[in-house]
């Protein structure tokens, strides 16, 4: 009997030594999932395939053997032998950066005429490439302004066109063009000294404008002003055999 409740005592004494296992904590562990990536955006650029330096114009060029992707037909102005292109694609210029617009000018098929707008004054860059060459100056402002200041005046050692001057006209006698740069920087004005009257087609927001011609352009341009006079008039030339 002792030895039972011996053995109970023992068992009890252990029972309640023996400290309860706490229960164990299982946190949830979110599936790993993959990043979703980004698509891709694919941009869409219309870059040109070709092109067209403005460098590589001649005077004098026939029509037929120019390329014209660049250019399309302004007009005809007069007779049908003067004709007028324009430049169309300046993203295909090689000297879009500081040319605004081109315009061919053509008399018998031959180019005796382009005329360049650009995006800025190229003054002195022109007269470094060109040299010494004569300025007219036709305002009234203009001409006020120097009797008091010089056409030219020393920046850095350098000689530069007075910048007070804004407007004038410089031009190039060479033996086998004429090369003319008008610059026109007035706030209110509404044209750049034009060189023929087609005022509908002379762009008035233009501000810089080179030249180059042959040397009879002018000539050329009466004989097709007259030749367009005539037929407006039913007038008709007819040659005269010797009898």
């Amino acid at each position: 009997m002792k030895k039972n409740c011996f053995l109970l005592l023992l068992i009890l004494f252990v029972a309640c030594a023996t400290p309860e296992k706490a229960p164990e904590e299982t946190a949830e562990v979110p599936e790993e999932t993959a990043t979703p990536r980004s698509k891709s955006a694919r941009i869409s650029v219309d870059i040109p395939d070709y092109q067209f330096f403005f460098s590589s114009l001649a005077l004098n060029q026939h029509m037929k053997d120019m390329d014209y992707r660049v250019f399309k037909h302004y007009g005809e102005f007069y007779t049908e032998d003067f004709n007028i292109f324009r430049l169309d694609r300046i993203d295909y210029l090689a000297e879009s950066y500081f040319i605004d617009d081109i315009n061919l000018y053509f008399i018998d098929s031959l180019l005796v005429k382009i005329q360049a707008y650009l995006k800025e004054d190229r003054s002195q860059e022109f007269l470094r490439k060109y040299g010494k060459a004569k300025i007219l100056i036709n305002d009234y402002h203009n001409k006020k302004l120097l009797e008091t200041e010089k056409v030219l005046t020393r920046v850095n050692g350098r000689l530069k066109i007075n910048d007070k001057l804004d407007a004038y006209t410089l031009k190039w006698d060479r033996a086998a063009l004429d090369i003319e740069y008008a610059v026109n920087k007035k706030p209110d004005s509404t044209l750049v000294s034009m060189t023929d009257d087609i005022r509908q087609f002379n762009d008035k927001r233009q501000r810089y404008k080179l030249t180059f011609q042959t040397k009879d352009y002018d000539r050329q341009l009466e004989w097709v002003k007259w030749e367009s006079y005539k037929q407006s008039r039913g007038l008709v030339t007819e040659s005269v055999n010797n009898q």
